[in-house]
């Protein structure tokens, strides 16, 4: 009785599938899409690479030139300020520098999580973002190395 009940078991499942693959084919609710259709495109490595690069082009620079995704090693020499750009990120490597901040806002502090503002002690190697254009930035005390990303000038102070 047993080797009956299993083999009905079996057949209900094999009928089960066989349903629902015919109704699956004829009425589109199972991989309806053909591949490399409109509905499901194949595509190259190279299209995709392709794609991205201009997806990447297509994103606004920051302010005064081309931003990059890379950091820069820039050195400065003892009493010049690096002006960073909208965004942009000074990590201290080397040298002693204290955050340039003209007006009441700060610069942002991410390994902190605090805002430095004018003279404050810049620490080794933190992650400091400049928010805007208007001036903040970092002033070397000391000749020292600095790594960037995005956009920067370097100015001597008067």
């Amino acid at each position: 009785m047993k080797k009956f009940q299993k083999g009905m078991y079996i057949l209900g499942i094999a009928g089960a599938l066989t349903v629902g693959a015919l109704l699956g084919g004829n009425t589109g609710l199972v991989g309806s899409a053909n591949p490399g259709s409109a509905d499901d495109p194949l595509v190259t490595r190279s299209y995709v690479h392709q794609a991205v690069q201009r997806a990447l082009q297509d994103l606004p620079a920051g302010v005064g030139g081309s931003s990059s995704v890379a950091f820069a090693p820039v050195q400065v020499s003892a009493g010049n300020v690096i002006l960073g750009g909208e965004g942009s990120v000074v990590i201290l490597r080397s040298g002693i520098a204290t955050a340039h901040v003209p007006g009441p806002d700060g610069i942002v502090n991410t390994s902190l999580g605090v805002d430095m503002f004018q003279g404050d002690h810049i620490i080794t190697n933190h992650y400091l973002i400049i928010p805007r254009n208007d001036g903040r930035g970092v002033h070397a005390v000391t000749d020292a190395w600095f790594l960037v990303q995005g956009d920067f000038q370097i100015v001597a102070l008067p």
